[in-house]
């Protein structure tokens, strides 16, 4: 037994490896087949007939030969080999361990950290390749050398397959590596493999020796280095005229190479892109936006396309992206539209985030900038605490008028006269003047000077030895119209003119708010971070770059430790809620990634080649139909027949044979749909009609879950015109419910009942018309009630329930039924009473499915659609379980339509009821298409 047992078990033949072994034994029978193949037909029967006299002297055309010609032998021979080995479905994996290496425990190391995710595929399809290779009974230990709350203990033994599959569910994570801890798990352990394989990403973050050496001491190390080709990461992003730009960086100063990034709405659309180009052996450029302000106010991240991973995404937060500014004005609260803060609120709203109020609670509030209109003096008691806020940053803004012009203040960036010039005054011009082009050192500079701009009325500055300096724009006779002064981290910044239209046009013109934006943006400073509050994660990146919602390992983290923060389990990169707004972690903040340079004498590091997997089971099969396929034609071709329609139409399966067997890889992967690489699940689910399945935590029943999702939408794809694509697992509180048409919920025997979340999640999803399948899989007593649902299930929005009438659509939504199995027969569906007084309003289609008759297990196939679980009635109650999801399926996504049909007997019969003058029907009820027991609709 054993050794069946291991002639049945996958087996290692150098770089292959034989999945079906035992099919090999097929080849002992070749010398029979050749025997047959050449033997001589038994000769014929000879009958003499006199009119063959008339035939005496003509010589025959052709011949038959008296056996097959050596070149069909070996060709037909060649065919049975050929799909002998593909039956033993070999696999080519060249990672393995080299002829005469010594075998036992094999150590693997993946690096996960976000500068993985580009190469992701490349590094799980590497390292499955060696634990493939590996022998059948060797023991693998499994690290990854990225950070987590839980780390895996090297010291666990796996079998291969075990470990395959570990590998397959693992993700990269949006936080760095820590090598040296993961050198420490392993040494901690005391492993002794005889053989290790590390799929690394080929950067060092630093610390990367103690890992790299001590393995390479420990055993033979094979390395697979799969650097990120192109961008690596994004790592900053400033003001930049009217825009932004973002820094790249790649690892490698290769050559020249263009990169496009794009700008990202929360919700993910994109804004605008720009283009970088990389210079031959440069590893540093910048992408520069030049958006409008409203549009800017809108990006909050930033992405690299093509190339996905948290350290490709730049998240924007609010004190980047939008201004925090506080508007103060005095005594111009009774004519609101009329008044200077209206214009400059109008200017500002499209970027920046405003907040109103006295200057006293707006200084508590620490906003990146704070304006005042005509406010002639400051309050004494609010001056000490302006003048700190803006020396630890802020940007004081100020606006000239009547007040202004008539009052003594400090906080201004020049000293001024105390009258205003204006046309007809002692300082007047003959008429209103033009503003002048901005200096190259002003903030202003590039902006357009819009020439029907005039101002008719200004505060003056006294002269002084650096006006010149403060000036940031002035009017056609040099005159300052904009000066500012630093004062600490921040600056005053002054208008010489009014926030309204009363003293000048530049209220009205596009350059005062390009104007406003960027005095807000040269003024504000390093504002001190929050010493006093907490910052909650609300959405945090994945591995791949996408934004979801906070799992349960991500903390909140305190206001004073915000600004040394390093990405980790805890506090992953992503949008944090907190006193002063959102705040952003990013994964690739200050990265100075590069590769690897040197790696230990003995380390054998291998290609892309060498790591690749590549099954040629189908390969093989198609090859062997190929060659019966030459071999059909070249017998017909030598006979005369080829052009026959018959002969013709007997090698056209052959050949679609051929095709499709080479497909068969690709079959077996259910219609997986093309593009969704990338995508999140949501988006996902909404570019292709999907079931989903609330994940339990518990990976075989979840395996079993996915499993029958699959054959309920394999069998809707083969006889219905719905084609739904793979099922998704769902997590209810952090997922989009609602883009799944119909959700199988499991709850076995002692499970926990779900959160109150869950709950929620589950009440609105039934509120918006989703429909919840709950199975409880136990098969118990067909007349029993809901038992113990009750109590796990408190909470949930559950209308009255009622098994399933005789007569409901869902007996006939598509097949005619008259029973629900599952893998267990004769079981009660409790469905909504649509009925009963209270019951939701709507189409009267239950939303809610309860039973225990475990449906999925009776719908679960494999990758090749072989049924996975038993059934009490076998196939045939296995049929009419899946009748019964089809049904299932089509009532939930068609609704009641089919209520007409059920009570068409009615119909008729009231058709009848006018007398003599109604119609009669000439058709007998049971042949209407649809109606017959078992049929389709």
């Amino acid at each position: 037994m054993n050794g069946l047992a291991a002639l049945l078990n996958p087996v290692n033949v150098g770089p292959f490896v034989l999945g079906a072994p035992l099919a090999l034994a097929a080849l002992v029978a070749l010398p029979i087949l050749w025997f047959i193949l050449r033997a001589t037909p038994p000769a014929p029967r000879n009958v003499e007939l006199p009119s063959l006299r008339l035939l005496d002297g003509v010589e025959p055309r052709e011949e038959t030969p008296d056996r097959t010609p050596w070149w069909v032998l070996l060709l037909r021979i060649l065919a049975v080999v050929t799909a002998i080995f593909g039956l033993a479905q070999p696999v080519y994996a060249p990672a393995g361990p080299e002829d005469g290496a010594e075998t036992g425990t094999l150590l693997v190391v993946i690096d996960d950290g976000w500068a993985a995710a580009p190469r992701w595929s490349d590094l799980q399809n590497a390292a499955t390749a060696a634990i493939e290779a590996a022998g059948r009974d060797t023991p693998v230990h499994l690290v990854f050398t990225a950070p987590r709350d839980r780390a895996e203990d090297p010291a666990e033994r796996f079998n291969r397959q075990d470990t395959a599959r570990r590998v397959d569910a693992a993700k990269p994570v949006s936080w760095a590596i820590d090598r040296t801890a993961a050198w420490e798990r392993i040494a901690a352990a005391d492993l002794r493999p005889a053989r290790i394989f590390y799929a690394a990403h080929g950067l060092t973050p630093g610390g990367d020796r103690a890992l790299i050496e001590g393995l390479a001491e420990l055993a033979p190390l094979d390395v697979f280095a799969a650097m990120p080709r192109g961008a690596l990461a994004l790592t900053a992003i400033a003001s930049q005229g009217d825009g932004v730009g973002v820094t790249l960086l790649r690892a490698e100063g290769g050559g020249a190479q263009e990169v496009a990034v794009s700008a990202l709405t929360l919700d993910g659309a994109a804004l605008s892109t720009a283009r970088a180009q990389f210079l031959d052996g440069e590893t540093e450029v910048r992408a520069a936006f030049d958006l409008p302000g409203a549009a800017l106010s809108r990006v909050s991240r930033f992405t690299v396309a093509g190339a996905q991973g948290a350290g490709t995404t730049w998240l924007w937060d609010n004190s980047d992206r939008t201004r925090r500014v506080g508007l103060v004005s005095a005594g111009q609260s009774a004519q609101p539209l009329l008044s200077d803060v209206h214009y400059v609120r109008r200017a500002l709203e499209p970027f920046a985030t405003l907040i109103e109020g006295g200057l006293a609670d707006l200084i508590l509030q620490r906003p990146d900038a704070i304006i005042l209109t005509d406010v002639g003096t400051v309050p004494a008691p609010d001056v000490a605490a302006l003048v700190e806020w803006i020396e630890a940053g802020g940007a004081l803004i100020r606006f000239a008028g009547p007040r202004l012009a008539a009052q003594d203040d400090t906080l201004l960036p020049v000293d001024l006269r105390r009258a205003s010039r204006a046309i007809g005054g002692a300082l007047a011009w003959d008429e209103p003047q033009a503003m002048a082009p901005f200096d190259e050192t002003s903030p202003f500079t590039g902006l357009p000077v819009p020439a029907d701009v005039r101002v008719k009325q200004q505060v003056l500055a006294e002269p002084a030895a650096d006006l010149q300096a403060r000036t940031w724009a002035r009017l056609a006779d040099g005159s300052p119209v904009v000066t500012a002064d630093r004062r600490g981290a921040g600056a005053v910044i002054l208008f010489h003119v009014t926030a309204g239209p009363d003293w000048s046009d530049l209220p009205f013109s596009a350059t005062y708010a390009q104007m406003l934006r960027r005095a807000i943006a040269a003024g504000r400073g390093d504002i001190a971070e929050d010493r006093d509050g907490t910052f909650v994660p609300q959405l945090v990146l994945d591995g791949f770059g996408r934004l979801e919602a906070p799992g349960s390992t991500a903390a909140p983290l305190a206001a004073s430790e915000f600004a040394a923060v390093m990405p980790g389990p805890d506090h992953p990169p992503g949008f944090y809620r907190g006193p002063s707004g959102t705040r952003a972690i990013n994964a690739a903040a200050g990265t100075t990634y590069a590769p690897i340079a040197a790696w230990p004498e003995g380390v054998t590091l291998l290609g892309d080649a060498q790591t690749r997997r590549l099954d040629l089971t189908g390969w093989l099969l198609a090859a062997a139909l190929g060659l019966i396929a030459i071999d059909l034609i070249t017998a017909l071709a030598l006979s005369g027949r080829l052009l026959r329609p018959r002969a013709a139409a007997a090698a056209v399966p052959v050949l679609l044979g051929a095709a499709f067997v080479i497909q068969l890889p690709a079959e077996a992967q259910l219609r997986t749909p093309i593009g969704e690489d990338g995508l999140s699940k949501a988006e996902a689910a909404a570019l292709n009609m999907r079931f989903g399945y609330i994940e339990t935590r518990q990976s075989d029943l979840d395996e079993r879950l996915a499993a029958g999702l699959l054959g309920l939408s394999d069998t809707l794809y083969l006889y219905t015109s719905v084609e739904p694509v793979r099922p998704h697992g769902l997590d209810p509180e952090t997922d989009a419910l609602e883009l799944y048409p119909l959700i199988y919920f499991a709850i076995p025997d002692g499970v926990a009942p779900p959160s109150e979340a869950a709950i929620a999640a589950l009440n609105r999803y039934l509120q918006s018309g989703g429909a919840l399948v709950i199975d409880t899989l136990g098969g118990a007593d067909a007349e029993g009630g809901l038992g113990e649902l009750t109590d796990i299930l408190a909470g949930l929005d559950a209308p009255p329930l009622v098994p399933v009438p005789s007569d409901h659509v869902l007996t006939r939504s598509f097949y005619l039924i008259d029973s629900f199995p599952g893998r267990f027969e004769r079981r009660r569906l409790w469905i909504e009473n649509t009925e009963a007084e209270g019951a939701r309003i709507g189409d009267g289609v239950s939303r809610l499915f309860i039973g225990d008759a475990d449906w999925i297990g009776a719908w679960a196939i494999d990758e090749r659609r072989r049924p996975m679980y038993s059934v009490d009635g076998g196939d045939t109650q296995r049929e009419y379980a899946r009748r019964f999801g089809v049904n299932l399926a089509m009532y939930v996504l068609t609704g009641n339509y089919k209520a007409d049909q059920v009570h068409l007997p009615a119909l008729l019969e009231r058709l009848g009821e006018g007398g003599d003058e109604a119609p009669k029907p000439d058709f007998d009820l049971d042949a209407l298409p649809g109606l017959q027991d078992g049929g389709p609709r």
